[in-house]
């Protein structure tokens, strides 16, 4: 085990569904805890937990990280989190908060902003991406005002902000669809979250939108609470799933890895990628991620660089920034 975990931590990998404040260690929370917020401890989920109950976890973080310094400060330090797990792109995805006389939402996009552009003078290695996040459950005022910040980003950053992420509590709020049809013809890319709880018509409606990415797809193999038309249509589709393994099992969305999702799309050569979603809520890495996937489902070393590589092809980046990574990830050697 110990030699899997030193082998895929040595793998150049890509990071395409990472939320900003689940991912800030907790030594860092403590660091920038002048609030002596006291549920801090339960910060990380170290068994399983309902999805409702990890939604509430997710918010110690928003208590700490409450001015513009401490969001530079937090998402500098995920990215070297990354970076120092051989990540070597990495797309951030969080939603804009607001606390007044302190923080508009602007400042907090500028303030993400302008540690991504520190972050590529101190660890030149990784290239990181912004997706500015949507949550579903904050009523349709909050996701235009979300939206047109991230179109208007968009085009004041191109480099940096490249897409729109739908995202929140799956079991409140709707899609937005025509909202995130809004920002596509902006020139943003479309990464949604779908299907972490059954609902197989909104599902479907996800589907025909056809976003850039999908996240987790928990819910559409008929084994899993979908149906056989559903997952014939994501197959067709060929969309690319960001799958977080570790996530879907402490969050009880999928009960062991014997039937995670993963078994279905990798079986059917479905596009895919290996991800953290809240790295450090559920106290993990991608290296962990890859390790997991390794020892579960018995893939090869051979096969897991075919998957990171692969992960390039799914990326928000430019067409000249994926030839670069596949050269980085082409040129590592490693024995079998």
């Amino acid at each position: 085990m110990e030699e899997e975990l030193q082998f895929c931590e040595k793998v150049p990998k890509i990071e395409l569904h990472a939320h900003l404040n689940g991912s800030i260690s907790l030594e860092k929370l403590k660091l920038l805890n002048d609030n002596d917020v006291p549920t801090l401890p339960q910060y990380e989920i170290t068994s399983s937990t309902p999805l409702k109950q990890c939604f509430e976890v997710f918010k110690i973080a928003h208590t700490i990280v409450n001015n513009p310094l401490k969001v530079y400060e937090a998402t500098l330090s995920v990215i070297e989190d990354f970076y120092k797990d051989n990540v070597i792109y990495l797309e951030l995805r969080s939603t804009p908060r607001m606390i007044p006389d302190i923080m508009t939402k602007d400042v907090y996009i500028e303030s993400v902003i302008k540690a991504i552009q520190t972050a590529s003078l101190t660890f030149p290695k990784i290239l990181v991406k912004f997706l500015i996040s949507v949550n579903r459950a904050h009523g349709i005022e909050n996701a235009t005002e979300n939206i047109l910040s991230a179109i208007k980003y968009h085009e004041m950053y191109p480099e940096y902000v490249v897409g729109l992420d739908l995202s929140g509590d799956p079991s409140e709020g709707e899609a937005f669809l025509h909202l995130l049809e809004r920002a596509r013809n902006a020139g943003l890319k479309i990464a949604a979250h779908c299907a972490e709880v059954p609902n197989n018509d909104e599902v479907e409606d996800i589907l025909n939108f056809k976003p850039d990415r999908l996240g987790h797809c928990t819910h559409i193999h008929p084994d899993l609470n979908g149906s056989n038309e559903l997952f014939e249509q994501l197959l067709t589709s060929k969309i690319p799933i960001e799958l977080c393994i570790t996530s879907n099992i402490k969050c009880q969305t999928v009960s062991d890895y014997s039937k995670h999702q993963f078994n279905y799309f990798y079986k059917a050569n479905h596009p895919i990628c290996i991800a953290t979603d809240d790295k450090s809520v559920f106290n993990t890495t991608l290296s962990k991620e890859f390790q997991i996937i390794k020892t579960h489902f018995k893939l090869s070393s051979k096969e897991l660089i075919k998957l990171s590589l692969a992960a390039v092809d799914y990326s928000f980046a430019t067409n000249n920034e994926k030839e670069k990574l596949r050269q980085i990830i082409k040129n590592f050697t490693y024995l079998e």
